[in-house]
């Protein structure tokens, strides 16, 4: 703790990519569609799909992942590995229904359950394709029946869109209007990818998210990669967010560090975006309302 009595509170690790994620407070006490049309998750729980039950083995092993990259579509949080104890979880179960001329019909039941684990509805998919695909784990093959499963999970995840990015003429409620702006230093499209990320998860904390260069935001959130060799086939990654004020002064910082397989972030980020987004989400949001003006009542 500095003399300024800032203080640290570390979240808990984030197991999906080992992400560890720390707020430091200047007082004691993630085929990515544009963010306008995002759509919010119930009660802005994010999903975390547990690994996929029944036979055959390959389709089950391969499963989990490809629904999980189905509701990403879909600009739905949601990620094959866990999120932690305040996520709701997506289990399925594979029965293999007939054969028939060398076809095979499975059908998978999923079953949501919110944090308690408490049903929040169920829906179940058929599909049938030759056998020996569905033994294997073809690709295409899984990923039509994820996205048909996908289509009917939707509905038990998604409310009403959130707000579109202010304009000029910006909202008149409550909410702290924030503008991500550069993320710097991010290999592959790690830039955009996580820019659209913590921008979905803010705004399902109640954060209007507005154009940098319309001038109306309350408050600016910038973030910066950092990545370097480790011996092996490992690299170390750190990423820090940092929150200004329209005056440029520092509210605060949200920092993650990991070790990760090497190149795994030169390309698409994927949902490793919405995993770090997600882990950072509470520390960003907490500096948010620290740093709200009084003009929006904040606390």
């Amino acid at each position: 703790m500095t003399g300024s009595g800032r203080a640290i509170h570390r979240l808990a690790a984030f197991a999906a990519a080992g992400w560890l994620a720390g707020c430091e407070l200047p007082h004691p006490f993630a085929d990515d569609r544009p963010p306008a049309a995002l759509m919010s998750i119930r009660d802005s729980v994010p999903v975390s799909v547990a690994p996929v039950e029944g036979e055959p083995a390959g389709t089950a092993d391969a499963l989990g992942a490809a629904v999980a990259k189905a509701l990403q579509q879909r600009d739905i949080a949601a990620s094959d590995r866990s999120i932690g104890p305040a996520a709701n979880t997506l289990r399925g179960t594979i029965e293999r229904l007939q054969t028939s001329a060398g076809k095979l019909t499975l059908r998978v039941g999923w079953r949501l359950l919110d944090p308690a684990g408490k049903l929040i509805g169920e829906r179940s998919e058929r599909a049938e394709a030759p056998a020996a695909e569905w033994e294997h784990g073809d690709e295409a093959v899984v990923a039509r029946l994820a996205e048909a499963s996908a289509v009917k999970l939707a509905g038990l995840m998604q409310d009403e869109p959130p707000k579109p990015a202010s304009t000029a003429t910006a909202a008149t409620d409550n909410r702290i209007r924030v503008a991500v702006r550069k993320i710097s230093g991010a290999p592959g499209d790690g830039a955009e990818s996580l820019a659209k990320a913590v921008a979905t998860v803010l705004q399902r904390q109640d954060v209007d998210i507005v154009e940098d260069d319309k001038g109306k935001a309350d408050l600016y959130l910038d973030g910066e990669v950092v990545t370097a060799p480790l011996k092996g086939d490992k690299q170390h990654v750190k990423i820090v967010w940092r929150l200004h004020r329209a005056d440029g002064a520092e509210i605060g910082t949200v920092g993650q560090e990991n070790d990760v397989p090497k190149g795994m972030l030169d390309g698409p980020w994927g949902d490793i975006a919405y995993s770090v987004a997600l882990a950072a989400g509470n520390g960003i949001a907490e500096l948010v309302a620290r740093g709200a003006p009084e003009r929006h009542g904040a606390s």
